[in-house]
């Protein structure tokens, strides 16, 4: 029997993958190069690599005409300067693929994105430095192997605590100067997004509660129909939409439990209305 459709798209969405991550790794390392020599600033450097990211997954998406992207919410307001945390809601590997290529590419440069990635995904090949050292994210390690990548114990989230305070000292200083930081405040890839959206992290929300940092939501939809969560590869039809919008800004008087708390039932409200509106229609009688 020959290949179904669906085999196909799945197969050009992984050759049309491998080119991106090859073109985004180039790219990265000739702006680490020019980092290195002295032609560009860390920061600079840093914000290059995620516009490279930014337009690599674009064009993946672009030359993958079975999977279609409706962006609706507050876009103007996201994209306005200062220091901001975007939430991410996490079911699936195309997850990080979808939100990159959504993001403005002014807010990348005035706001300077980062993301904040588990230690696991630095050491891919080719890839990880491009996300990671590369981009200026900010690191996650671990102690229980796999978690943060949708894999190991999902309950674990116990970090090494010498480097993890490296990292927290990057993120102050990197909101202190007006940046955007984005993350998945669940921890880790959601193994039943039916059930809703798990517990927030109350560490994530340091530095919302510290700053009074603005707190945006970035609703995710069908990235498990078109990347299932175990599977290999994605590429399906699917229909994928972004829905942004500002959950709050904390108050002197909210902690980091309560800023959870509270973001975790704003952003699961905007969530099932944004899933709601992009059902099918049914049609009349």
């Amino acid at each position: 029997m020959g290949l179904e459709l669906r085999d196909i798209f799945r197969v050009w969405f992984a050759l049309t993958l491998v080119v991106t991550f090859l073109a985004i790794g180039l790219l990265t390392h000739i702006g680490a190069g020019l980092h290195c020599v002295g032609l560009l600033a860390e920061r600079s450097h840093h914000t290059f690599s995620v516009l490279c990211s930014c337009l690599g997954f674009r064009f993946l998406l672009l030359v993958n005409p079975q999977i279609r992207v409706t962006h609706v919410g507050d876009w103007d307001g996201l994209t306005e300067q200062g220091a901001k945390m975007i939430l991410m809601n996490h079911t699936s590997f195309m997850d990080f693929f979808l939100f990159t290529a959504a993001l403005p590419l002014r807010l990348v440069k005035s706001s300077h994105v980062r993301t904040v990635i588990s230690s696991s995904l630095t050491k891919i090949p080719i890839v990880g430095p491009a996300m990671g050292s590369h981009a200026g994210s900010f690191v996650v390690y671990f102690q229980a192997k796999g978690s943060g990548f949708g894999k190991g114990d999902a309950t674990d989230f116990s970090v090494d605590r010498e480097k993890q305070q490296v990292q927290t000292d990057r993120m102050n200083a990197h909101i202190e100067a007006g940046g955007a930081i984005a993350f998945c405040p669940e921890g880790g890839m959601n193994k039943a997004p039916a059930d809703g959206l798990q517990p927030f992290r109350r560490g994530s929300f340091a530095q919302a509660v510290k700053y009074h940092t603005p707190v945006w939501g970035a609703a995710l939809y069908g990235c498990t129909d078109c990347w299932p969560r175990n599977g290999k590869v994605g590429g399906f039809p699917a229909r994928l939409g972004v829905s942004v919008d500002k959950l709050m800004t904390p108050t002197a008087d909210q902690d980091a439990a309560a800023v959870a708390a509270s973001c975790q039932a704003a952003m699961q409200r905007q969530l099932d209305e944004f899933t709601a509106s992009m059902q099918p229609k049914a049609k009349g009688l």
